[in-house]
């Protein structure tokens, strides 16, 4: 019996994928969570042989890249969900010893075709995520490149955020 865990913030999203998984034979998912709480200590207890991680959500990517589950679970898989990506968040996520990566938008049973596969020691990268990293050209940029233009883009939302942000004024 495959062991799984859901880490997904949305419950309604949460219990199809629970449904859905469950109708087969060899799949239990042992625990379902939000991502709000302890979720390694809760992994840890329940033993799932493989996570499934919505990383859309703020807290699903953190779980993933602080390696945290991997860490204290290293015999569990994990197959990492998003509704896109780019090739180099492709090679980020499968950097973080994800096993597996999978869009929201895929076909039902490519979960339930996917999940014992990471079990069986085999990777798995959503075919559409797999040939849009094949169609994209190169990155002439180095890595560092690339992180200094993002911190310059993050920093400039953040200034025209403040900039268009509301006038608070105090009363007397």
């Amino acid at each position: 019996m495959i062991r799984v865990l859901l880490l997904e913030n949305a419950r309604l999203v949460r219990g199809a994928f629970a449904a859905l998984l469950s109708r087969e034979d060899d799949i239990e998912v042992v625990a379902e969570d939000d991502g709000k709480g302890d979720v390694v200590a809760r992994a840890v207890a329940c033993r799932p042989d493989v996570a499934v991680i919505d990383v859309d959500s703020g807290e699903g990517e953190e779980i993933a890249v602080r390696g945290e589950l991997r860490a204290r679970l290293p015999e569990c898989r994990m197959l990492l969900m998003m509704a896109s990506t780019t090739p180099e968040r492709l090679r980020r996520m499968l950097d973080v010893h994800a096993a597996g990566v999978i869009s929201t938008d895929a076909p039902p049973d490519r979960l339930v075709h996917g999940v014992p596969k990471l079990v069986r020691g085999q990777r798995f990268v959503d075919p559409e995520f797999a040939l849009a990293a094949l169609d994209a050209g190169a990155n002439p940029l180095t890595p560092r490149e690339v992180e200094v233009l993002r911190l310059t883009a993050d920093e400039h939302r953040r200034a025209e955020s403040r900039a268009t942000a509301p006038f608070v004024t105090r009363a007397a």
